[in-house]
């Protein structure tokens, strides 16, 4: 996902340059994934989450936070393997996703009043533009 993002030429391969823009765009991730992890667990869960999306600009009701949750949760494991809640890479994905949908419902919102009125293809668009 992230090497399509920014192999900017397109030619299937990241250059030097590429490469150093991505790689600044994982530390800031680490940094905020760092902040909002407040127990160090390793894992963003439930009100961890809430609050990284609320200072992101998201104000999800407790509903589409519990679905953002189960969606990107890593598998209970026993013994050894990621911790529960939403891993780091996971998480990224997961504010992508959030970030990419709530624009193109904004563009679909034209009088901002919250709702809108899609065909099957104009959801099926959006919803599968979303990495």
């Amino acid at each position: 996902m992230l090497m399509g993002i920014f192999d900017s030429d397109r030619s299937g391969t990241i250059d030097f340059k590429e490469f150093s823009g991505l790689w600044k765009y994982i530390s800031d991730w680490q940094n905020v994934f760092r902040h909002f992890d407040r127990d160090g667990s390793g894992s963003i869960e439930g009100q961890e989450l809430a609050q990284a999306m609320k200072s992101f600009g998201y104000n999800l009701t407790p509903t589409v936070l519990t679905m953002v949750e189960r969606k990107y949760a890593s598998a209970p494991s026993v013994g050894y393997g990621p911790p529960p809640g939403i891993t780091f890479d996971r998480f990224v994905r997961a504010c992508v996703v959030v970030k990419t949908l709530t624009e193109a419902f904004q563009r679909a919102d034209t009088d901002r009043d919250g709702w809108v009125q899609l065909n099957y293809e104009q959801f099926m668009s959006m919803t599968l533009a979303a990495p």
